[in-house]
């Protein structure tokens, strides 16, 4: 018998049947039986002829079927499979490729009781193809997302079913997603937040967590915000507060992440998301250094790193990741093109007012730890009605515009962060007139004062160079001209020389001071053993005229010199590098 579809279908008393058992939590209504299967409530069998007699074979224990197909931004298929057990509707979702595999699909969810044994997995494979087949315009395909944030059509899912289903990639990363979800009241973690009014240094991380999700608008890169500082000054507190925006902080979820992890497993966890925070807590925890400096460069490339062999390959994110710790993330790196990429914040967070500060972190903890995940979907809401708004972003673009002017300030650095800056005053801006923030945006002062202000940090240029004082000062004995014996006689370095002492300037003129020139290779030598690359430090030092030039030359900067009595190139410092006086030379 064949259907209007041309599918091949069962007889009316077959689909009479069907209408015994068809619960409308397993299929919806209209859903047909292929030709030759059976179901009831105890199970699913199929006709088979066995010597000219027609025999019913058991398939499923339990009445079984693909209830709906999911379809993820990339295209790839998820399938979601529903049996009854002792009258509990059962669900899960799998990848296409094991439902069309039997004995996949059976090690895949026996232990979530799928109603099939290994011996009759053919059978089921066979059943839930033909069943797709046959009702394909009745099973609904349905949007998954496969992280949280931003979607393909424009929706924003902020936590399990809000609004799409998510199906992470790694299974590492469902923790982290059970943490993302509303608890407690929107009005009791506002309560618990007002406490932040005090303390801008605290609010940031509120900011940073609001900000996120507009990044993309932006069209700005991840970025990161470093909190450091002394101990108990409230720093993963503050960081709680903020993502508590979005997720469960305490403890007892896995809203929080730690840096004590690996650079893959670092990836992951932001990969989660898509326009939500994350945070990383602790930065004595970090048991590779290298791995938080190559993690700096990869955040704001919004991708992970490229990798053969089957392992997760650039995998996507787009997010503002908070860290905190005693020790500053920036002192895991020695390039300066780091720096640009964080916004750091030296102050204590809940300030030094002893026990009224600690009061008050100990409220906002206490309060966010009770109420979260009601903020974050709020501004999204607000956020989206904006974009939906004639010239809506259009708005939000020229205002950040107005806001990154505003936060240059006054070094080339800082005009640098000022994007970044713009977008988190922007988000304070927007969460209080939204009625989101229970405290005005800070004032542009208050913004200077935390991220105008240079760092040493900042100049790496510097920082090297006081590696190679050091290497100097330490190094005397193996600079040329050697230090001279009690026999009168120079005494070479038995490692050989590192450079050597001269005097540069205009002898006519009498403006002549005393340098050092340094041997390139151990120059080089000495600044990889403090963590820096001399390739990527020499432009720092030109610009700045730490080194000195002669255009003759290629490069100008490595200048030939005599070194015992051989003609070598060099690299010359500016004499107020060293400050040495004629004595020293």
């Amino acid at each position: 018998m064949t259907d209007q579809d041309g599918q091949d279908a069962t007889p009316e008393d077959a689909q009479d049947a069907l209408k015994e058992w068809a619960d409308e939590r397993l299929v919806p209504a209209g859903v047909r039986l292929p030709q030759g299967y059976k179901v009831s409530h105890s199970g699913v069998w199929v006709e088979k002829v066995f010597k000219d007699d027609v025999t019913d074979v058991r398939i499923a224990w339990a009445p079984l079927v693909i209830r709906s197909v999911y379809i993820d931004p990339e295209g790839d298929q998820a399938v979601e499979l529903a049996w009854t057990d002792r009258g509990r509707l059962v669900t899960r979702i799998v990848p296409r490729s094991v439902v069309r595999r039997g004995r996949i699909l059976v090690a895949t969810l026996g232990d979530a009781g799928l109603p099939v044994i290994e011996a009759d997995a053919k059978l089921a494979e066979r059943w839930l193809a033909a069943f797709e087949s046959l009702n394909q315009n009745k099973i609904p395909r349905v949007h998954l997302a496969r992280q949280l944030g931003w979607q393909t059509d424009g929706t924003f899912v902020t936590s399990q079913d809000m609004p799409h289903r998510v199906e992470v990639k790694h299974e590492e990363q469902r923790p982290a997603l059970a943490a993302h979800r509303p608890a407690g009241t929107f009005a009791g973690w506002q309560a618990a937040i007002k406490r932040l009014a005090a303390y801008p240094a605290a609010q940031v991380p509120l900011f940073a967590c609001l900000a996120a999700p507009l990044l993309p608008l932006l069209s700005i890169n991840s970025f990161t915000i470093d909190i450091s500082g002394r101990s108990t000054r409230g720093k993963t507190t503050a960081a709680a507060a903020g993502m508590s925006t979005f997720a469960d902080p305490s403890e007892r979820a896995d809203g929080l992440y730690s840096w004590r992890t690996t650079m893959l497993a670092a990836e992951k966890r932001l990969n989660l998301v898509n326009g939500l925070p994350v945070v990383f807590d602790e930065t004595k925890l970090v048991r590779d250094p290298e791995m938080v400096h190559a993690l700096l460069y990869s955040i704001p490339k919004n991708h992970g790193q490229a990798r053969g062999g089957g392992w997760p390959s650039g995998i996507p994110w787009r997010t503002i990741v908070i860290s905190t710790g005693e020790q500053s993330i920036l002192t895991f790196t020695t390039d300066q093109g780091a720096g640009a990429r964080v916004l750091t914040i030296k102050e204590a967070p809940f300030g030094t007012d002893g026990e009224a500060s600690a009061t008050a972190a100990i409220e906002v903890r206490d309060g966010t730890a009770e109420n979260f995940g009601t903020a974050g979907p709020r501004f999204v809401e607000r956020l989206r009605q904006l974009l939906d708004e004639p010239g809506g972003r259009a708005r939000l673009i020229t205002r950040h515009a107005e806001l990154a002017r505003a936060h240059a300030y006054d070094s080339d650095m800082s005009a640098r962060r000022a994007p970044l800056v713009a977008s988190l005053a922007l988000a304070a801006e927007l969460g209080h007139a939204w009625g989101i923030v229970p405290f005005e945006s800070p004032e542009p002062e208050v913004w200077r004062r935390l991220f105008g202000v240079s760092d040493q940090t900042d100049n790496r240029g510097e920082m090297a160079l006081d590696v190679v004082r050091e290497y100097v000062a330490s190094q005397r004995a193996s600079m040329y001209p050697p230090p001279v014996g009690a026999d009168g006689e120079m005494r070479p370095p038995f490692s050989g020389y590192i450079g050597r002492t001269l005097s540069v300037g205009n002898p006519s003129t009498g403006d002549v001071r005393p340098t050092v020139a340094l041997l390139p290779q151990r120059l080089k030598e000495a600044l990889s053993r403090a963590g820096y690359e001399l390739e990527s430090i020499v432009p720092a030092w030109r610009e700045t005229g730490a080194l000195l030039e002669n255009a003759s030359y290629r490069p100008p900067y490595l200048i030939k010199k005599n070194l015992d009595g051989k003609k070598v190139r060099m690299y010359v410092f500016h004499p107020d590098v060293f400050g040495l006086d004629d004595s020293e030379e």
